[in-house]
Order: C-alpha cells, then sequence, then structure tokens
C-alpha cells in the first residue's frame, strides 16, 4: 500500500471529511488545500483529485491569480 495524502474538505476533529468521502477513522494522512497541492502529485489521492473540492480549490486559485495580476 502506498502512501497517499487526503485532501480535507470540512470541519476538523472527528467530524472531519476528506474530498473523496473518507472519514477521519478511515484516514491516515490529510491536510487541507495548500499542504495537499504541494504535495507531489504521486502522493495525492487518485479520488481527491478528482473531486468537486479539488476543482472548486483551482478554480479558486485562478481567480485570486487572475484578480491579483490584473490589480498589479
Amino acid at each position: 500500500m502506498s502512501r497517499q495524502m487526503h485532501l480535507d474538505k470540512g470541519p476538523k476533529g472527528m467530524a472531519a471529511r476528506t474530498a473523496c468521502g473518507r472519514n477521519i477513522l478511515r484516514t491516515p494522512m490529510s491536510t487541507d488545500w495548500v499542504g495537499f497541492k504541494s504535495e507531489p502529485q504521486q502522493y495525492q489521492c487518485i479520488k481527491c483529485r478528482a473531486s468537486k473540492q479539488f476543482e472548486l480549490n483551482t478554480r479558486r486559485d485562478a481567480q485570486a491569480l487572475a484578480s491579483a495580476s490584473a490589480s498589479a
């Protein structure tokens, strides 16, 4: 079994879920968006990369980059 990092989707604690749908008890390693996107792609969970949460975070990063470059 390879080491995979999961993307945190919601609250912390026992109610935590990942973007691929795992709960805290089934997820040994998970991180927020900044940590997930800095992780090498080969160690990222494939289901988390294909999730709607990943798409949303990617879109928000693109919008932030576009607005930062437009204001500069």
